[in-house]
């Protein structure tokens, strides 16, 4: 392999002759018996159909493209057709296939795949499998250690009269990983999963909390129309040689800084503000498709808006895209420590309030973190929830649309001694000693439960604190409870409502304190996605114990009921009633609901207004499915107000 760049001659169409790079000794006319002759290419197939061998055998048939889409380390075939039949003792054939370089001081990527009687494994080389008169069918190996990438193919042909290129301006390549080569570094041996985290193209995300986990469906869209296409010219906007594409680990790295803004050229522009105005809310999105073309399309521009979901689909997306595995992973009760104590905070003062400002160490969507209560006067307490940071860990299923817990291949069990030692040895480097007030007793405990799945949005939020007596004494304390409007990183916005309450414990006494929380109490306060957090302090009067918990919780939105009319069949149309009730006593403005899926290349955007207080919305909509088999329909609903509202109805479609 070189990585000079290659000189060839003007570019004809795949269906014209090239001229000759040396002088033909004046014989204009060619004999198609005779050898002496030049040897011509009069056209190029590449048999790059969807439902040819190609695209079948590389598992490439899926792309909405009309190029050829192969994976490295496996073969390909292309049948060549010239001036007269192919004389294997005195004529010569060559492949040239090229990769540009994408700015200047880089170099491009030029591979020669000489014509050879044997394939041999680990080769750039390709052999003849049939021929039939003037054309040629060959068998090309690739590597599996290639830079993936839009390959432009020039076949070089020669005779004992001169060297010929036939530039193929119609017919590059598109070379993706391959998890289905065992020399490629992405390989997996699993059959399942290779379907599962390369060619399906729906998956799951996973918000909320711990105790009410929800779940939307989500379109990667890897093979949409212009999206493989869009794959590429982000890479490119790294800036890194093409010589580095061939490596997964180089290009994952890549993908996940480019993803963001932030980086330079990068496709999502975060916002975990309450406006997103010039833009999408992040809970609008269902898929990656509309995102990655927008992008793609404007040459560039970032699009506006994204939080942490967003960000994590559309990876997923492009990795998927080029054969990278890739799942979509969330995490439940984070922690980011911003002050290297190797803990997540809650500080409070001497009349143990939350200091909202300081109270900056946890986030929604890190591992094997205890929590801490700092007081003003900086004395570190343990908290009951030693084991609340990095819990549910959930993916979706191999196979099937169910969450998945895979906490134990992220992090050791809490209280385990494999857990112990990590820990021990992550505090070495950063942690800041921590001072431990000593109470005459620990004998009281405070938790927070919540019944079922929880409040809805609209209706009163109903918890209850359950406080236990473990000694044989009776027990007093004056429990301060407060809850806050919370971001979905963990960051404090606003009380809602504080109050205290005095407490009296006989002996061994459990007791359960009802909370609630009125909608009109926190209507006005609410911010994306409706989480909120409640905090319970207190102080045990005869033992100077501190009592301190906190209950991250959401409030419920409805979902979209999407309905398919009759049969779904590859050409006909289906009709799809999709109905909303708004749960709330408010009026929506401008509502707009998204739909994309069935096999559509973008997503359809209706514009419906405003939505009455307590509405019933039914919306009826059509399409024409263009894929057999089984096919989600995703819906979202795109609301100020009202967020976190989405659907989705598999929809079996028929052949015709």
């Amino acid at each position: 392999m070189s990585s000079s760049n290659t000189n060839t001659t003007g570019g004809p169409s795949a269906s014209a002759p090239a001229a000759a790079t040396s002088a033909a000794s004046g014989e204009e006319e060619e004999d198609e018996g005779d050898s002496k002759t030049l040897l011509t290419v009069h056209s190029v197939d590449l048999l790059k159909s969807k439902d040819g061998p190609n695209r079948r055998e590389h598992r490439t048939e899926a792309y909405f493209s009309d190029k050829l889409i192969v994976r490295r380390g496996q073969t390909f075939q292309m049948w060549i057709e010239f001036s007269r039949p192919f004389n294997p003792k005195s004529d010569r054939l060559q492949l040239q296939l090229k990769l540009e370089p994408i700015f200047s001081r880089s170099t491009g990527i030029h591979i020669s795949v000489p014509l050879v009687d044997v394939l041999e494994d680990g080769r750039w080389e390709m052999k003849i499998v049939e021929q039939k008169d003037k054309r040629v069918r060959l068998a090309v190996n690739t590597l599996p250690t290639a830079s993936i990438g839009r390959y432009k193919v020039t076949v070089e042909s020669f005779s004992p009269k001169g060297k010929l290129l036939f530039p193929c301006s119609l017919n590059d390549v598109y070379m993706l990983f391959n998890p289905w080569c065992e020399d490629d570094p992405v390989y997996l041996d699993n059959e399942a999963e290779r379907k599962e985290y390369v060619l399906n193209s729906m998956g799951k995300v996973y918000y909320g909390t711990e105790q009410q986990i929800g779940t939307r469906t989500w379109n990667f869209a890897q093979f949409e129309q212009d999206i493989l296409e869009a794959c590429l010219f982000l890479l490119e906007r790294g800036q890194v040689a093409r010589t580095e594409w061939r490596d997964p680990v180089i290009v994952s790295r890549m993908v996940s800084a480019l993803v963001n803004s932030n980086d330079d050229y990068g496709v999502l522009m975060g916002n975990w503000k309450d406006s997103y105005e010039g833009g999408t809310s992040p809970t609008a999105w269902s898929g990656s498709g509309d995102i990655l073309r927008q992008y793609y399309k404007s040459s560039g521009k970032p699009v506006k808006f994204a939080q942490c979901w967003v960000f994590a689909g559309v990876t997923n997306s492009v990795l998927r895209c080029l054969g990278i595995p890739t799942r979509c992973v969330t995490n439940f009760s984070s922690a980011h420590d911003t002050d290297l104590s190797l803990t997540t905070d809650i500080y409070i003062d001497e009349k143990l309030e939350i200091i909202k400002d300081k109270t900056s160490d946890s986030v929604w969507y890190e591992i094997n973190n205890n929590h801490h209560l700092l007081s003003s006067f900086y004395l570190m307490i343990n908290l009951v929830e030693k084991n609340s940071i990095g819990q549910s860990i959930s993916t979706k299923a191999v196979g099937s649309d169910v969450r998945v817990d895979i906490t134990q291949l992220y992090k050791y069990p809490e209280g385990s001694e494999e857990e112990r030692i990590a820990v021990e040895r992550a505090s070495r480097f950063g942690s800041k000693p921590t001072l431990y007030p000593s109470p005459t007793g620990n004998d009281v405990s405070v938790e927070i439960v919540m019944d079922g799945t929880g409040p809805c949005i609209g209706g009163d939020a109903k918890l209850s604190i359950i406080l236990k007596n473990k000694s044989s004494n009776q027990r007093t304390a004056s429990l301060l409870y407060e809850v806050m409007v919370m971001y979905y990183t963990g960051v404090l916005k606003s009380t809602v409502k504080k109050d205290r309450i005095p407490v009296t414990l006989k002996p061994q006494e459990t007791k359960t304190i009802p909370w609630t929380l009125l909608y009109k109490e926190y209507m006005k306060h609410l911010v994306d996605q409706g989480a909120l957090m409640l905090a319970v302090t207190g102080r045990v009067n005869e033992t100077r114990q501190i009592l301190a918990t906190q209950f991250n919780f959401r409030l419920r939105t409805p979902d979209l009921i999407i309905t398919a009319l009759g049969d779904a069949v590859v050409g006909k149309e289906l009709t799809v009633k999709i109905t909303f009730q708004n749960p709330l006593s408010q009026v929506l403005r401008n509502v707009l609901f998204r739909i994309e899926g069935l096999g559509m290349q973008s997503i359809r955007k209706i514009a419906y207004g405003d939505v009455d207080k307590l509405a019933m919305v039914t919306l009826t909509e059509k399409f024409v499915p263009t894929v057999a088999g089984s096919q989600k329909l995703l819906a979202s609903m795109d609301c100020r107000l009202l967020t976190q509202v989405h659907g989705v109805a598999d929809i079996v479609v028929k052949p015709k």
